[in-house]
Parts: C-alpha cells; structure tokens; sequence
C-alpha cells in the first residue's frame, strides 16, 4: 500500500527568466555551501502545499522581488549530494517571462544572492555560471527565438 512505503524527499524547480533577449541571473552569497558566488538563475525546494509552477513563481518572488509569466517546463536535472541522506536531489527547470518588479521599482534580492544582472546570451562567458547553466540558456534561448 501507498501509505505505508511513502516516502519523503527533497525536490527542486528552477528557473530562467527571460526579458527581451536577456536573461536574469543572479550571484549566490559566498556563504552557500554548494557553489559559492556562482552565477545561476533561481530556484529551490519544492514545499509540500504547491504544484511547480507555483513553485517557481513563488521562488523569483522570494529571491529576486520578481513576477514571472507562464513558466513552462524546460527539463530535467539532478543535483549530486553525495554526502547526504539523499544522494540525488531531482529538479525541473522552467523558462519564464518577465511580467514586472513586485515591488514596482526593481529587483529586491535577499541573503541569498548579493546581486544580480539581466545578461545577453554573449556575456555569459564573462561570468563564473554553475555547471551545465551556460548550455541550459543557450537552447532556452534558442527555443524562445523560434
């Protein structure tokens, strides 16, 4: 029966959110114990009161003070945690629009990032990206110029 092998686990969504031909990435805090002071886009758990779309909606709204638009599922990826209880943490990656700032004015990021910049698919060299993020923009990008 269900109930009696249910078990509980940690999921991810994450996000790239477009405006115009950019994307918004944003800096993670050197205190994160998985890539300190990466570039990456947004995301994080998936709490046990929301599907994933509302997920990651409420995830740009956290961290970044942003309301995105008709998130679609993009793919999937699994984050290695070979030192925990959980050795694989099982995400979905969604692309987003931009719809507005929650706040009106601008971007409002928390502890979590210490900036963030909305980056042209030809900076993405510049910055020091989380595995596999560079290639994930790139065929986001191609797939929302089509």
């Amino acid at each position: 029966m269900r109930e009696h092998s249910l078990s509980k686990i940690e999921v991810h969504v994450a996000g790239l959110c477009f405006k115009e031909n950019k994307v918004l990435l944003a800096k993670r805090s050197s205190h994160k114990k998985l890539f300190p002071e990466y570039w990456e886009g947004c995301g994080g758990q998936v709490q046990s009161d929301e599907n994933f779309e509302e997920a990651i909606t409420r995830k740009f709204k956290e961290e970044l003070g942003i309301v995105v638009k008709t998130p679609k599922l993009f793919k999937t990826y699994e984050i290695l945690t070979p030192n925990s209880n959980q050795k694989k943490i099982p995400g979905l990656r969604f692309i987003c629009f931009f719809e507005s700032y929650f706040n009106g004015k601008s971007s409002q990021i928390t502890t979590e990032h210490t900036e963030y910049r909305w980056v042209h698919l030809n900076e993405l060299d510049q910055l020091n990206l989380i595995p596999s993020l560079k290639e994930d923009i790139t065929e986001a990008f191609q797939l929302i110029s089509n």
